[in-house]
């Protein structure tokens, strides 16, 4: 019977936030799952802290643990960028280290030129976000096998194009912003030229 209570009492692992911030603290992609954080303001004070302990580090590029204020937050450093996942004070930190790896691992298989960087993440912003959501959902963690992530990342970008851009043409949601202008553009030009626009 005390096997019974005292399994109960274990709680699956769970993850408070997924933050990802540039070295000088602007945001590229954050998800929260703790009703402590669910103000702008909160998220923002948070992100300056874990910022502000950040860049005191010397972990070098490698995973660093940090803990204040009731939570465990892992952290790694890209070129010019941070990630951090965090749980409760609580959680296991070698889980959420393996939570970290993963989105980093397939951040480097997804971004051009295995290149964790702001420039390359903001650029392929759409597979960031998916990326993430496919890491973790309502503090759930659903997966720590980055090719899995990469795998459902590209099987939902094919989706995503599902076949409405013509032959030969990149997706919308593949395009750089100024690709998507230029072939607006293209496209506006055509309709005016093939009389799509005649009243």
């Amino acid at each position: 019977k005390t096997s019974h209570s005292k399994m109960a009492m274990v709680s699956e692992p769970s993850v408070s936030a997924v933050i990802i911030m540039d070295h000088h603290g602007e945001r590229i992609a954050a998800r929260y799952f703790s009703e402590e954080l669910h103000t702008t303001l909160a998220q923002q004070q948070f992100e300056k802290q874990l910022l502000n302990k950040a860049l005191k580090s010397t972990s070098g590029g490698e995973c660093d643990i940090l803990m204040f204020d009731g939570h465990i937050a892992v952290f790694r450093g890209g070129k010019n960028i941070f990630m951090f996942v965090t749980g409760d004070q609580d959680e296991n930190e070698i889980i959420l280290v393996e939570v970290l790896n993963a989105l980093y691992n397939a951040y480097s298989a997804l971004l051009p030129g295995g290149s964790v960087d702001r420039i390359n993440m903001l650029e392929r912003l759409d597979d960031v976000l998916l990326a993430l959501d496919e890491l973790v959902d309502g503090g759930v963690i659903l997966e720590i096998e980055s090719s899995a992530i990469v795998n459902r990342v590209g099987m939902k970008g094919a989706d995503g194009g599902g076949g409405s851009a013509a032959a030969g043409t990149t997706p919308l949601q593949a395009q750089t912003p100024k690709e998507a202008l230029l072939s607006l553009r293209d496209q506006m030009k055509r309709a005016f030229n093939t009389g799509g626009f005649a009243s």
